[in-house]
């Protein structure tokens, strides 16, 4: 499952590259977002701990939980990063709070 995940963020990550050059285009500032969550899947499905929790039905919640709190802790990392350095938003800091309120439910989810 990793493989599909990571093709498809790897082929989302190229595109954004090509249209943000090539383009220049707003929609490949668009696309790291999607291939940002992508590629965060594809790297929790290489964890050995996320494929035991995701092959037992019992822990598949527990799993999700993960997967959703790592995704929206990537993605508002991605917008901060996006906002304060590509934009020069100095707002763009805020979703540093989202990020952290999802790697502390990530730690506590090990728990």
């Amino acid at each position: 499952m990793n493989i599909v995940f990571l093709v498809i963020g790897i082929i989302l990550s190229t595109a954004s590259k090509w249209l943000q050059i090539e383009g220049r285009s707003e929609v490949g500032d668009f696309l790291v977002f999607p291939a940002a969550f992508f590629l965060a899947l594809a790297l929790m499905f290489s964890f050995p701990f996320f494929k035991e929790w995701w092959d037992d039905p019992s822990l598949r919640p527990k799993a999700y939980r993960f997967a959703g709190l790592a995704a929206g802790g990537v993605l508002s990392f991605q917008l901060f990063a996006w906002l304060l350095f590509g934009q020069g938003e100095w707002i763009g800091s805020m979703f540093l709070i989202p990020f952290f309120i999802c790697l502390y439910f990530v730690i506590r989810t090990f728990k």
